[in-house]
Order: structure tokens, then C-alpha cells, then sequence
């Protein structure tokens, strides 16, 4: 009997040791980690990174002066990810060199105005065309975006002279005529359209340029005449031209880039011809090297061209439009169906979130 209860407390003692050993060896293989403690603390402290490497986001402005001091924008914090994407664990992404191209990494939002301030004919007037433009040296593409004049949005940045609400073209020339006796008035116009289309369509423009059809005409004529290939026979009171190649001299060529029809969505028509005449102007200046292009067309075009870019960011924009296949230099244009006319030339936007989703996937798009 003794011998009996000896073994049973033997084997009382055996199980106790052998859950003791089972749990310390659970504490040390099962749930001790791969990473050292100090190793996750320290992931843990890392501030994450804004922007995913290697993928599109959205641009937005904040004004149309340059940081001169850091010329390459900083891609800003991309929307949120669907809860799929959010709840489904990718691989790292490990972000490389941006590739060099034309001397210069990265990209801009380059606002381009249009305008025809020297006009005999006061109608004509001011700013005609919009066009916000990506210029992307990393990823060797060109987009441009075309906003029609007549676009118009909440404009609380002018308030000092006396609006709320304008369209592009108006904002545009009304800051303009006010500070027409500065010297940088032109500069001035430009940042007022640059913060409207910022607070209202969240577009960064860090860049700006102002072509007058007066500079486009003094060129052409000192290049003697132009080809321009004319996109769709166009017919009017003024004019008419046939589709195809034409030879074009100055004065035409900024008919061809100014009229426009008395029909609400007749904007769209002279987007079309302005993109023809942009197309020339690529041809032209791909047969040239830009140092020589920029000087030939600057030195004629008086105060019909003004812009924030300096000399050596002007030659590396000339490069990339020449060195780009022309699938990567892609025209967009404000679909029609976003905006609805009020007549006078006032078009108001739809549904604003829906534009503002359109401009940002086609800004970031490949262009392909």
C-alpha cells in the first residue's frame, strides 16, 4: 500500500515538472518573436512615409510661385485606399533613383495661359486659353489638360477686387487691367487663376506661362510661314480652312488660334485648332536645339511671353517635348458632360468631386 501512494506521488510529481516544462517552452519557441524587441520598437517609432513610390498621386496647388530653394515637387500624401486594399498585406516597396532625363529628375504642374491682350479687336481681348500641364522628366511624359476660359468657380482669393465667383478668363483679366502699371502684373493674374484652380479642382501648379497670340504671330512670321496640320475643316465668317496640311502665316495662325464659335460648348472646337497650332510648334522646335528655339522665339516675342521658369528650366522642358515619343505628349480636355451652360459664357461644374477625380486620374495617368 505504501509502494502504491509512493508511485502515485511520483507520478503527481512528473505531470506538475511536465506542464512546467510546457509552458516554458511555449514562452521560448512559440511566442517568441523572429525580430528582437528592440528591433520592433524601433520600426515601431519610424514616422511613415507620405506617398507610395512608384505609383501616381494626385497633384494640388498651393500657389503659382516656385519654391526656388527646392525646385522638384514633393509628391503629396496619395487618397485613401479602398478597405480591401487597406485590409490585404502587400510586399514592400523598395523606392529606387528617380531617373534622370534632360539633366533633371522629378515633376511639375506647369500652368499655361493663353491670352490675346493685344488684340485690335477689344471682343478678343484677354486670357483664351487654360491649360494645366504635367511635366513629368522622371517618368518622360508630357500631359496637358485644357479648362475652357468660360469655367467658373468660387473665387474668395479676390475678394480685394470686388469677386467671389469668376471664370478662368475673367479673374484672369480682371487682375490684369488692376495691375496693368506693375511690372509683374501678368505674374499677378496668373497666381489668382492658379489659387482659384487650387481651392476649387485641388491642383498644385509650382509653375507658370503666359503666351500672347502676338508672340506666336511674330514668329511665324519670322519663320516666313508655318505648317500646320489642321485637324478638322473648319468654316466661319472670317475664314475657312480644309483640313489636312496648311501653310500658314502669322496673322492666320492667330485667327486659327482666337475664334470661336457663338455656340455654347464652342470652346471645345478652338481647343482642338490651339492643340493644332501646339502641335507646329513641337515640330518646329524638335528640328532645332532648344538653346536656339528658346532665343529665336523669346527674342521676338516682346512682353507676349512671361514666365517663372529660368533659362535652364526652360531648355530642359524644350528637351523633354523633344525627346519624348509623341504617345507620351498627350492632350485632355474638360469633358462637356461635367459642366452645364448658363449662357453668356458662363459654364458651372456639375458635380465638382467627379471633375476633380477626372483631372487627378488623367494627371496621373501614363499617357499610353
Amino acid at each position: 500500500m505504501k509502494g502504491r501512494t509512493a508511485i502515485l506521488i511520483l507520478l503527481g510529481i512528473f505531470i506538475v515538472l511536465g506542464a512546467v516544462a510546457g509552458i516554458i517552452a511555449y514562452q521560448l519557441f512559440y511566442r517568441q518573436p523572429f525580430i528582437s524587441q528592440s528591433t520592433l520598437a524601433a520600426m515601431g517609432s519610424e514616422t511613415p512615409i507620405d506617398g507610395t513610390p512608384g505609383k501616381s498621386t494626385p497633384q494640388r496647388i498651393l500657389t503659382a510661385t516656385p519654391d526656388i530653394s527646392n525646385p522638384n515637387i514633393t509628391p503629396p500624401t496619395p487618397p485613401a485606399s479602398s478597405p480591401e486594399v487597406l485590409n490585404t498585406p502587400g510586399p514592400p516597396e523598395t523606392p529606387g533613383p528617380l531617373k534622370k532625363v534632360c539633366g533633371t529628375t522629378g515633376s511639375y504642374i506647369l500652368l499655361v495661359v493663353g491670352t490675346d491682350v493685344t488684340s485690335l479687336d477689344l471682343k478678343k481681348d484677354g486670357a483664351i486659353g487654360f491649360r494645366i500641364i504635367q511635366v513629368n522628366f522622371s517618368g518622360e511624359r508630357i500631359t496637358v489638360y485644357a479648362l475652357p476660359p468660360e469655367l467658373s468657380m468660387s473665387a474668395s482669393n479676390l475678394l480685394l477686387y470686388g469677386l467671389t465667383e469668376s471664370s478662368l478668363a475673367n479673374a484672369f483679366d480682371t487682375v490684369y487691367s488692376v495691375e496693368r502699371s506693375n511690372a509683374d502684373a501678368i505674374s499677378r493674374a496668373s497666381n489668382a487663376d492658379a489659387q482659384m484652380i487650387n481651392e476649387n479642382l485641388g491642383i498644385l501648379a509650382a509653375h507658370y506661362m503666359v503666351i500672347d497670340t502676338s508672340a506666336v504671330e511674330n514668329y511665324v512670321n519670322l519663320m516666313g510661314s508655318m505648317d500646320v496640320k489642321v485637324g478638322e475643316t473648319y468654316v466661319s465668317d472670317e475664314f475657312d480652312m480644309q483640313r489636312g496640311w496648311q501653310k500658314l502665316d502669322g496673322a492666320l495662325v492667330r485667327k486659327y488660334t482666337t475664334v470661336k464659335s457663338a455656340e455654347s460648348f464652342g470652346e471645345w472646337d478652338r481647343i482642338l485648332r490651339q492643340n493644332d497650332v501646339i502641335n507646329s510648334f513641337r515640330t518646329l522646335a524638335s528640328q532645332q536645339d532648344p538653346v536656339t528655339f528658346l532665343r529665336s522665339f523669346i527674342s521676338q516675342a516682346e512682353d507676349g511671353f512671361a514666365t517663372d521658369l529660368n533659362n535652364n528650366q526652360l531648355v530642359q522642358l524644350m528637351c523633354l517635348a523633344n525627346a519624348i515619343e509623341p504617345v507620351r505628349f498627350r492632350y485632355y480636355s474638360l469633358p462637356q458632360t461635367r459642366v452645364t451652360s448658363k449662357g453668356e459664357g458662363v459654364l458651372v461644374i456639375n458635380d465638382l468631386d467627379s471633375l476633380k477625380a477626372n483631372i487627378s486620374n488623367t494627371l496621373g495617368s501614363t499617357g499610353e
